[in-house]
């Protein structure tokens, strides 16, 4: 009806304009105005035809526009309002059914009921069945039958590991051979069928074989083969799909296998050695198949995810869009990836401090400049990590440099995080920053001794070491407070986290002079007082709450802990300088106040501007309205 109407309005609207022509060619008066007129009636009706040609469908005057609901892209469908379905169901059952085989066949191992060939073929045959009836069903179930195939190409797999490494049954190039050729056909279902769920099963059933069955070591050279070659399969389906489920499947199986190669294949050989007073004691072959392994594990977990990033887009999945951007899978295993990478390298050829400070320097530099896309902000923190790693390594573990290093690679994450507009890793860069303030905290408040006891004076070591800590601490947390907007939450517990380092800093610096406790308690008052000060002068409310909250806390300190370890004279002074500093500050408060600046010219930090939290889109600009005259 709206496509009607429209038509009759256009048809109308072009007869009056050519009625108007053939007037005005006939010698009747016709202005400019009239005709210009006309032609903007034609053209709004025929903008309405078009209007109502587009729309779906007719609605009622004034009631709200219905959205279409976009189909839903191929990838995981994964919805808690769908628990009671075969979904859910059939991936509960497959997994519980492929582990039952695998507990059946070591149940037969251990009692001896069945010849290790029939054992290993029955296997096979399951997995064989298991496919033949997936694809069969794939027409009237498609959600059962997927499962299905999935769960006998990760019982293939099992099948023809267990005939290679467990039995003498088949030669290793024979094994590998078939694994190349179910991991061909897991390759070809998965994209025919464009379905996560499938090449996550197959993947993760894969690569939970030797998780469960590699219990005796060696073979390290065919386990970990077998897994790059598994993995290599997987990452091809990731470069076409780019599944987000695919990737963290291969990450979490892929990295597993390695750590199981490491406690089963390689740590007795390391505990045999120190046993004996050897440092190098595995064996050379299991130490090169292990790092190759390690290696290629690193490449296609999380090289792939990123190459992908650089080149292509990521594909619509809406379970995963509800995600923030730093915990969806292919992120995760971006930034997890070089990480463990250095690890495995490290205990198998146990780097000196020297090579591994530079490695993971090298790997810092190299991550925090190079640009994936929207994998960048992952990057960025295993670029941070990598950092405070190395730091940790060359300070050693126990130091309060090391948190305050910490505390600077956060506050750093932060200022990326805004510079380039990432909200998740301005939000890992608070947490880190802040988590690592309360460890600081903690060694300066350990430091000269417990919190609420007598003062022990520090070595002149200590001392500095705790300066530079303090003062490190104390600047990384104040420069993020103060470019932070004045009503934001990071402005306040970042400047708060700062104050505290100060505190106790000044706790630690005044712990060895004799009357520490005294003069402890009068270096806070003035430094309360003059954040107080500082806070009405410059209209900071914030500051201002701080020292009070100082001054307070000071006060509770003289009389809780002071009056019972501070001399007498002492006391007499603490009190009465610290009242009559507080009379003579309350009397210039209103002082103070005249020269406040007013609320309209301090910012509100909400914008994206200097001052402000970062994050926000920048503020759009105001386009004047131009006069009718124009």
């Amino acid at each position: 009806m709206g496509g009607g109407r429209g038509e009759g309005r256009t048809r109308r609207a072009l007869r009056r304009a050519r009625a108007r022509r053939g007037a005005g060619a006939l010698g009747c008066p016709m202005t400019d105005d009239s005709d210009l007129r006309a032609r903007i009636e034609a053209l709004e009706a025929r903008v309405a035809e078009l209007e109502a040609q587009r729309a779906p469908s007719a609605r009622p005057a004034g009631g709200p526009r219905r959205r279409e609901r976009p189909a839903r892209p191929p990838g995981l469908r994964v919805r808690w309002a769908e628990a009671r379905s075969e979904d859910v169901l059939g991936k509960v059952g497959i997994a519980l059914f492929l582990v039952g085989v695998l507990f059946l066949l070591k149940e037969a191992v251990d009692r001896g009921w069945l010849t290790a060939a029939v054992r290993v073929g029955g296997a096979g045959a399951i997995g064989a069945a298991l496919i033949v009836l997936g694809e069969r069903l794939r027409d009237g179930r498609p959600v059962l039958g997927r499962l299905l195939t999935g769960g006998g190409i990760a019982a293939l797999f099992g099948t023809l590991w267990t005939a290679g490494v467990l039995y003498p049954l088949l030669p290793p190039l024979v094994a590998f051979a078939g694994m190349a050729g179910v991991a061909a056909l897991a390759l070809l279902l998965a994209s025919r069928e464009a379905d996560a769920a499938l090449s996550v099963v197959g993947t993760l059933g894969a690569l939970m074989t030797p998780l469960l069955l590699y219990r005796e070591g060696g073979h390290m050279a065919l386990l970990m083969g077998y897994t790059v070659l598994v993995l290599a399969g997987a990452a091809v389906v990731y470069w076409r799909q780019g599944w987000a489920a695919l990737a963290g499947a291969m990450a979490a199986g892929g990295w597993g296998v390695v750590l199981v190669a490491w406690i089963v294949g390689l740590w007795p050989q390391v505990a045999d050695g120190l046993a004996e007073g050897l440092r190098a004691s595995i064996l050379p072959g299991d130490r090169w198949a292990f790092t190759l392994g390690a290696l290629a594990t690193a490449l296609t977990t999380a090289g792939v995810p990123l190459l992908r990033a650089m080149t292509r887009e990521a594909p619509a999945e809406p379970f995963w869009e509800t995600w923030p951007s730093l915990l969806r899978p292919e992120a995760l295993a971006a930034a997890a990836g070089p990480l463990l990478l250095l690890f495995f390298l490290d205990i198998a050829w146990s780097f000196s401090d020297a090579a591994f400070v530079g490695l993971a320097v090298v790997a810092a530099l190299g991550l925090g400049l190079a640009k994936a896309g929207r994998l960048t902000g992952a990057l960025r923190i295993s670029a941070a990590v990598f950092a405070a790693w190395a730091a940790g390594r060359l300070l050693g573990p126990d130091d309060a440099r090391t948190a305050a290093v910490v505390v600077a690679l956060g506050c750093g994450l932060v200022a990326l995080g805004r510079r380039d507009r990432q909200r998740d890793v301005a939000l890992v860069g608070h947490a880190v920053a802040l988590g690592a303030a309360a460890v600081l905290a903690l060694f300066l408040a350990f430091a000269p001794g417990f919190p609420f006891g007598r003062l022990e004076p520090v070595t002149g070591v200590q001392l500095l070491n705790a300066t530079l800590a303090a003062a490190l601490g104390a600047v990384a947390l104040g420069a993020v407070g103060f470019t932070s907007g004045r009503e934001t939450a990071a402005r306040a517990f970042h400047l708060t986290a700062a104050h505290v380092v100060v505190v106790l800093w000044l706790r630690v610096l005044l712990g060895g002079v004799d009357n520490g406790t005294a003069l402890t308690s009068g270096a806070w008052g003035v430094y309360g007082i003059a954040l107080v000060v500082v806070g009405l002068r410059l209209g900071d409310d914030l500051v201002r709450g701080i020292g009070l909250g100082t001054v307070l806390v000071t006060v509770a300190k003289v009389l809780l802990v002071d009056l019972s370890q501070v001399p007498a004279l002492s006391r007499i002074l603490l009190f009465m300088g610290l009242g009559a500093l507080l009379l003579v500050v309350s009397y210039f408060v209103p002082s103070l106040l005249k020269g406040r600046p007013s609320d309209a010219s301090a910012g509100d930090g909400r914008d994206g501007g200097p001052g402000g939290d970062g994050l926000a889109p920048p503020p759009i600009p105001q386009v004047p309205e131009r006069d009718a005259a124009d």
